[in-house]
């Protein structure tokens, strides 16, 4: 159990520094905000399907990258390309704030 843990983590952790465009949503299975926010993302992943990879991480089976990426407050939301990050923000998000992010940056 722990060697997929640390690879899915390993994998993750290669999308985020590698991938043109990439969307990290940092967060908890116990995180109330969280659960709200899931419907959301759902429906976020499909808006943005071919144009942009949707990445889910768990802050407490990937505590390196929760670490390396400084995530205090779920559910955390970085928008990123190549690594860089050019877009973060934590807590609840409409549909529309998470699609203008995308917007903002790659138009």
């Amino acid at each position: 159990m722990e060697e997929k843990k640390d690879a899915c983590e390993e994998q993750n952790k290669e999308k985020l520094a590698n991938a043109d465009w990439i969307m990290a949503e940092f967060y908890a299975t116990w995180c109330p905000h969280c659960k709200h926010m899931q419907p959301i993302v759902e429906g976020f992943k499909k808006s943005v399907e071919g144009a942009l990879e949707v990445v889910q991480i768990d802050v407490d089976q990937e505590s390196s990258l929760t670490s390396f990426y400084t995530i205090d407050t779920v559910p955390t939301y970085i928008l990123m390309k190549k690594g860089e990050q050019l877009w973060r923000q934590s807590g609840e998000l409409t549909l529309k704030r998470l699609e203008k992010a995308v917007r903002d940056f790659k138009s």
